[in-house]
């Protein structure tokens, strides 16, 4: 059980990061040499049908400046306020956050963005297409074997497993 909870803590934040990616991605506008998040009305109302549980975050990033940093301190807050202690028990959320787990799913996704940055540049796709492309990459083989790889390595998922030079 406590397994499950880790497991579906680690899902639910990565839910929050990615759909903060995509928000970025499709989203973000320059205003006077400043970068914006711009959802429309219309766009903000259509996500809320959609991702009613994610909708509160576009309200916190829209219409303002954003940064890596900001962007990052927001969603720890919105996942904070919606995860920690009513979701999940007293430090299930911290230990997620913290977690190789979570820093493997971060990573992976990361690579399944940049393979297929093109794609996902040709239209605006909703969250949902982007969330079921990822899953049935998930699902392929090389992608689980090199998952398995990451959680086998040592420490960043960035970093390889051995100190061996190749």
């Amino acid at each position: 059980m406590a397994t499950d909870t880790f497991t579906n803590a680690v899902a639910d934040i990565a839910e929050v990061f990615m759909f903060e990616q995509w928000l970025r991605h499709y989203y973000v506008v320059e205003k006077e040499g400043k970068l914006v998040i711009e959802v429309s009305p219309d766009d903000l109302k259509a996500l809320y049908e959609t991702e009613q549980h994610l909708g509160p975050l576009v309200d916190m990033l829209n219409n303002s400046e954003i940064s890596y940093e900001k962007c990052q301190a927001t969603v720890c807050s919105f996942v904070g306020a919606r995860y920690d202690g009513s979701k999940y028990g007293p430090g299930v959320i911290t230990s997620a956050l913290d977690s190789k787990a979570f820093k493997v799913e971060m990573y992976v996704f990361g690579v399944w963005m940049k393979g297929h940055e093109q794609y996902l540049d040709e239209r605006r796709m909703p969250f949902s297409e982007w969330r079921e492309m990822y899953a049935g990459w998930n699902t392929m083989a090389e992608v689980k074997e090199y998952r398995k790889k990451l959680m086998a390595g040592g420490g960043n998922p960035n970093q390889p497993a051995t100190k061996t030079v190749h």
